[in-house]
């Protein structure tokens, strides 16, 4: 019995890992949807309404980015390069999440997402962006969602991504110790 569990296992986890790789890219209606989410997003972040760009932000960045803990890096981000006073942006492809660079403390986009990605032109009141910006909308149960970037000007200190799952299993709580 056991060795039939773990070959259905191994046969669950295989048939995952294969859907993951052949996750389709994002249509030309998909990156019109996303872009308009990610107007929607922008527009919520230059109004300082965090709580509404949170929202359209992907749930699965929102289970480690709270209400407040978001609210006070825009803050901040905001109080560090001033007003968001223009952004274009320069390019919109559908891409795969092998392709989006990882973060600076290791953390790669998740695969089986679909991703549209956006190169941003920008400026703001007091600081110029140090690299050039990107934003990669996510296909969530929700819809398009912000789902990684630096845009506006690396506002959470790193890039905000979607974890892997093997980095949702390092980063879990303990709750071996919780009765």
């Amino acid at each position: 019995m056991r060795a039939i569990v773990l070959a259905l296992a191994f046969a669950v986890a295989f048939a995952a890992s294969a859907r993951a790789e052949e996750t389709p890219l994002a249509t030309t209606t998909d990156v019109d949807e996303a872009r308009a989410i990610l107007d929607q997003w922008t527009a919520a972040y230059q109004a300082e309404d965090y709580l509404t760009q949170w929202q359209l932000t992907d749930p699965r960045i929102r289970r480690w980015w709270g209400k407040t803990r978001w609210r006070k890096a825009m803050t901040k981000a905001r109080r560090k390069d001033g007003k968001l006073t223009a952004y274009t942006i320069v390019t919109a492809d559908p891409i795969d999440a092998e392709k989006i660079p990882c973060t600076e403390m290791g953390h790669c986009y998740r695969r089986g997402v679909q991703y549209v990605i956006f190169i941003i032109r920008s400026t703001y009141e007091k600081a110029a962006p140090g690299q050039p910006e990107y934003v990669a909308m996510a296909k969530s149960d929700e819809g398009w969602r912000f789902g990684g970037g630096t845009f506006p000007n690396r506002p959470v200190g790193e890039t905000a991504v979607i974890l892997t799952e093997s980095d949702e299993r390092r980063y879990k709580p303990d709750l071996s110790g919780v009765q």
